[in-house]
């Protein structure tokens, strides 16, 4: 994905479209994973939270 599709997902999610939102959350996965473990072992409540976050304010996102 390019910059400029990048944007446009981002934008599309931002405006509330479902299937951008769930694109960035795979762009974003092994991130998420990364954060979704505590003490070295993956916490799927940590995850939920972390998704739960990004969905509840995707609108702070920049967009150059």
């Amino acid at each position: 994905m390019n910059n400029a599709e990048f944007e446009l997902t981002l934008r599309r999610a931002i405006a509330g479209n479902e299937e951008d939102l769930e694109q960035i959350f795979k762009l974003y996965e092994p991130l998420i994973y990364k954060y979704s473990c505590i003490k070295g072992e993956y916490n799927e409540d940590m995850h939920q939270q972390l998704l739960l976050h990004i969905a509840l304010n995707i609108h702070k996102f920049p967009i150059g």
